[in-house]
């Protein structure tokens, strides 16, 4: 039986979140016409600019390296708050999605989230399919839209 279990990222896990970075986002610029150079530089660029946008966002929140018997396989980065826990990211390596760790995870933070009693809230790419079905199966629905985002939210169910 597997073990799966979260901890908080320290710097020297840069190296692993950067290559798991570039597994789950590296295919949409494989099409791109730029040379492997040009297209590292993106990825890293892109990687920082990730990392400081969530940590100016959301500065109370927690990042943390997901582990499989031991081994690193994927992030989760939760922010929570008064009103409501925030679902920053969730990313499993691609070479173990679907078989269920995503949804093991967030079956977790939706128990914690229903022990405080606030809902949980998460923005969705309007691009990324996957990750839209991924939460409409978990409870979460559309709570508000634009452009490029559906802001999606999944409320606890009330005790009677």
């Amino acid at each position: 039986m597997s073990t799966l279990a979260v901890r908080p990222a320290i710097p020297q896990d840069e190296i692993f979140l950067y290559e798991l970075y570039t597994a789950v986002r590296g295919p949409l610029f494989a099409l791109a016409p730029i040379t492997l150079a040009q297209r590292e530089h993106l990825l890293r660029m892109q990687f920082q600019a990730q990392l400081s946008s969530y940590s100016q966002q959301y500065p109370n929140s927690c990042y943390h390296i997901v582990l499989l018997d031991g081994r690193a396989v994927g992030r989760l980065w939760v922010a929570p708050g008064n009103h409501a826990f925030m679902l920053v990211d969730i990313a499993i390596h691609p070479e173990l999605q679907s078989k269920g760790l995503g949804t093991a995870l967030v079956l977790r933070l939706q128990q914690e989230a229903t022990r405080a009693r606030l809902p949980i809230q998460s923005v969705v790419d309007r691009f990324n399919t996957g990750s839209l079905r991924f939460h409409q199966r978990l409870g979460f629905s559309i709570a508000r839209e634009d452009m490029l985002n559906y802001y999606m939210e999944w409320r606890p169910v009330p005790a009677l």
